[in-house]
């Protein structure tokens, strides 16, 4: 099957909701390591502890998982075919993040709302995934 080497409208649009809400992931990330006080301030006792106490190796995939993720959709809007790898690098740290929520008892402490949102954020990074894979298979990615 042949496509056009320019991508569609939707193309563009799906690439801007995507780096929105990557944006959106490193605010929250830049906010947790700058202004941790404001970013917990309505956290109770029981998220706290867990907050407290996560391993030093969640901070770092945090971020590697929401800047990279922001980056794979810069490159999007750019056309980039490094946008793929990119989103796979996101993807495998958002794994691993929800590997670790989901195991380290802090289900137990929050609302379904709250665990619900954090599959959102795992399917967020797969679309991205498919999204960024399909754009490249269609060759509006050099």
């Amino acid at each position: 099957m042949s496509y056009s080497a320019k991508p569609k409208l939707w193309f563009w649009i799906l690439a801007i909701i995507f780096l929105l809400w990557n944006l959106i992931g490193v605010g929250f990330f830049m906010g947790e390591l700058l202004k941790p006080d404001i970013m917990y301030a309505d956290f109770t006792d029981e998220v706290m502890e867990y907050v407290e106490n996560r391993p030093w190796w969640f901070m770092i995939n945090y971020g590697i998982a929401t800047i990279v993720s922001f980056l794979a959709c810069v490159m999007l809007l750019f056309k980039s075919k490094i946008a793929v790898p990119l989103s796979v690098i996101g993807l495998v740290g958002i794994v691993i993040s929800t590997i670790y929520f989901f195991t380290s008892g802090i289900t137990q402490v929050i609302t379904g709302a709250e665990q619900g949102f954090t599959i959102f954020i795992l399917l967020m990074g797969i679309f991205l995934w498919l999204f960024a894979r399909s754009s490249r298979k269609k060759g509006w990615l050099r």
